[in-house]
Order: structure tokens, then sequence, then C-alpha cells
């Protein structure tokens, strides 16, 4: 019977918190991220890590680590926690690896631990976090959205990382974390696996209607990405550069934008919007 229990997938319910976890070999810098203004682009990507198992049925958690270097923020799904004799979830074992802050935000809780959910990897200070879950009608399969402040430049981005169910689920999931993120003042980022496509008539409706960009560009970039369903949307940002990346690291491709604050286009160069 407790091991039946043990067994059963538990939905984690809302967290928050105002830093991610250090375990970097340079503690002091990481504690306090990156200054705000060193940059004045920002280097953004979602990645579904699929548990760390390839395409080739391999898990491997070093060439993920790979793929992400040189990004300021990464959302990841698909995150398993710690397992048995180990005290390290996979999201953990990605920052030590690429000297990051990072954030474990399960979805649920199974033998008594949390199991598995979404993630961030960053290297920039964040202000605070809010983890709250999402609207589901099944027993299993929970789902929730990663609420973060971060101060930029001068001014606060609210990031919002989610992974959205891909079945009856999904279309109460994906109209709530828009009109989410509609809500936001800018500059906002929505970014994650929404299992969703670019023909979807509520995405495409929204990115006509709202003033939120793709911020990955045209569905035809890249390799494969006309029924891509991982996606980058900003408002108050504009895109730089982008691109979606296959992988055998995992069963989804890597897609990265680089975004640039829409006030400050007219400094220093062109206006790059798509």
């Amino acid at each position: 019977m407790v091991v039946w229990h043990g067994s059963d997938r538990v939905p984690t319910g809302a967290a928050t918190g105002s830093h991610f976890v250090s375990s970097t070999r340079h503690s002091h810098r990481s504690a306090l991220g990156v200054p705000s203004d060193v940059r004045d682009t920002l280097r953004v990507a979602t990645f579904n890590i699929h548990g760390g198992r390839g395409a080739d049925g391999v898990r491997d958690l070093r060439r993920i680590a790979d793929l992400l270097k040189g990004f300021d923020l990464v959302g990841l799904n698909e995150v398993h926690g710690a397992r048995i004799g180990s005290d390290d979830n996979q999201s953990a074992r990605l920052g030590k690896n690429l000297d990051q802050l990072w954030l474990f935000a399960p979805t649920e809780r199974r033998w008594w631990r949390d199991d598995f959910g979404n993630a961030v990897l960053t290297k920039l200070t964040v202000n605070h976090w809010y983890r709250f879950p999402l609207p589901t009608t099944q027993g299993s399969g929970f789902r929730n959205v990663v609420w973060l402040t971060i101060p930029w430049r001068g001014r606060t981005v609210t990031v919002l990382v989610t992974h959205l169910d891909r079945t009856r689920d999904r279309e109460t999931q994906l109209r709530t974390v828009l009109n989410l993120f509609q809500s936001l003042a800018p500059p906002a980022i929505l970014l994650g696996d929404f299992n969703t496509t670019p023909t979807d008539p509520m995405l495409r409706r929204f990115l006509t209607e709202s003033d939120a960009i793709d911020a990955v560009g045209s569905p035809n970039i890249g390799s494969g990405t006309n029924d891509r369903i991982d996606w980058i949307l900003a408002r108050g940002l504009s895109r730089v550069d982008s691109d979606c990346v296959p992988t055998t690291a995992s069963d989804h491709p890597l897609v990265w934008t680089e975004l640039r604050l829409d006030d400050e286009l007219s400094v220093g160069g062109k206006n790059t919007t798509p």
C-alpha cells in the first residue's frame, strides 16, 4: 500500500522565492547575477530536454549543456528531479556544468520528492520568481507557469516559462498563459513547449491582434520548423537574431532568439523587427 501511494503522481501547487540556487565555482558572482547593463541584447532559449534522453535513446546532460552555452536565460521543459542516491536534479547538474544559477520548478511529486517539471538557467539577476499550476482536468500530466522578474538595462523584464498539455487541456492552458502574458507590462517574454503548431487558430489570432511578436521569426527558418511547437513570444522587445536548431540531444529542437528593447532600437542600429 505504501509503495503504491509513493508511485502516485501528485501536483506540487504554487511557490514563490526571491533568488535562484547558486552551486557554481564563482558563488559570489553567481549569487548576484550579471549586471543588467553588461550587454545591449538578451539571448534567450527554450529547450524541451526530454529528461536528458536524446533521439538515439542515450541520456546525456553533457551534450545538452554544450548546446546551452552562451545564453543569458534558458527555459527548460521535461526536467527530472533528483533520483535515488543523488541530491541533484537535472537543472542543478546543468547549472553546475554551465556555471549558472538554476531554478527547478516541479509540476508533480512522486516517491515523496519533486519528480518532474520545468526549470530555468540564467546568468542574470532574478528579483523574484513565482510558480503556479495551470488548470487541468486530468489526474496526471500536471503543468505550471514560472514567472520571473529580471532587472535589465534599467527596466524590469517579466519572463514566463511553461509547458502546456498536448491533449484535452491544451486549449484552456494556452488561453490562460496568453491572457496572462498580454496582461503584463512590457517588456515581457513568454517561452516554452506549447504543444501548439504555427497553424493553431488561437495562437495566430493572438499574434495578429496583440502587440506580441513571434521572436523566433518565420516558422520556415532553420530545419523542420513548419510544425514546431516550441515558442518564444515577446512584447516590448524586437528580434535581432534567432534560430531553431535540430539536435539529437533531445526529441525537440533548441529554439533561441536574441532580443533588444524596442525603445533602444533607434540608438546605435537599425530596426530589426521582422
